[in-house]
């Protein structure tokens, strides 16, 4: 299919693609640029689909319009999570929580169909040019190491990706879904986490604030869908518990606690 978006309503506009009504019921996702992740765009979120997770439906593959590659979806109304929550800030817990479970539901999916996440790892740590080559040869070596999976991974969970729609939350860009491990999800939210926070310390207004603390309070309930019940118990009453347990996570930084009650002294998840 082939044309031009004509008199049809821009709804909104992204870095890397525009998004367009698209006849009744139906949004054209229209890419500024061509990139291999389109295709996989649409595999991914065609596998979940399939599982039937809460996402939009592909209407129609890849697309030519106006010379530019584009995705047909089931339109879901309804703001992204982080326009939400500047009209309900009182509800950022109670959406970390809804999002945290639906990673999990996601992270409960097979998704065989996809590329693996280590293999994209390595094809982009690859391309990374800033990177100087011991640098990329020591990350690439420890990448080697580190265990696959099967479990369908967005990698890109953050607010912004999720619609709170009349229907619940719905995740959308699904550019790189791959299958992988769980466990590579959680950091990739840490790390955007960690960005959003950082980014606030250099100043930023109250909303502001509020707003880059929901990616950390999703990674913080994640956690918790993670742990363990009884070590958090015996945590929150002071004992000294097992930190080989499940309730505790290797962070990027280091070793942390996801007990809002906790007093064992280990950091708390942030």
């Amino acid at each position: 299919m082939s044309g031009s978006t004509g008199n049809a309503m821009l709804l909104a506009k992204g870095t890397t693609a525009d998004v367009y009504a698209w006849g009744e019921g139906r949004v054209l996702k229209l890419f500024t640029e061509r990139t291999p992740w389109h295709a996989n765009e649409v595999a991914a979120t065609r596998a979940a689909h399939k599982a039937r997770l809460p996402v939009p439906e592909v209407m129609d593959g890849l697309i030519e319009v106006g010379q530019r590659e584009g995705i047909v979806f089931e339109r879901v109304d309804g703001p992204i999570m982080t326009e939400y929550l500047q009209d309900h800030p009182d509800q950022v817990e109670d959406c970390a929580r809804q999002a945290a479970e639906l990673q999990a539901r996601i992270h409960a999916t097979e998704a065989s169909e996809l590329p693996p996440l280590i293999e994209i790892l390595h094809w982009s740590i690859a391309q990374a040019d800033p990177l100087e080559d011991a640098t990329r040869r020591a990350v690439l070596d420890l990448l080697g190491g580190l265990p696959g999976g099967e479990s369908l991974c967005h990698n890109d969970f953050h607010p912004s990706n999720i619609i709170v729609s009349g229907r619940g939350l719905v995740v959308i860009d699904w550019a790189i879904g791959t299958r992988g491990n769980p466990l590579a999800d959680h950091a990739r939210t840490w790390v955007v986490s960690r960005m959003w926070l950082d980014g606030l310390e250099r100043g930023a207004s109250e909303q502001e604030r509020l707003l880059g603390h929901i990616p950390a309070a999703i990674w913080r309930a994640a956690i918790l869908q993670l742990g363990s019940a009884a070590a958090l118990a015996d945590c929150s009453r002071g004992s000294q518990p097992d930190l080989g347990s499940e309730h505790y996570v290797h962070g990027p930084a280091g070793l942390f606690c996801p007990g809002s009650a906790c007093r064992c002294g280990t950091p708390m998840a942030e």
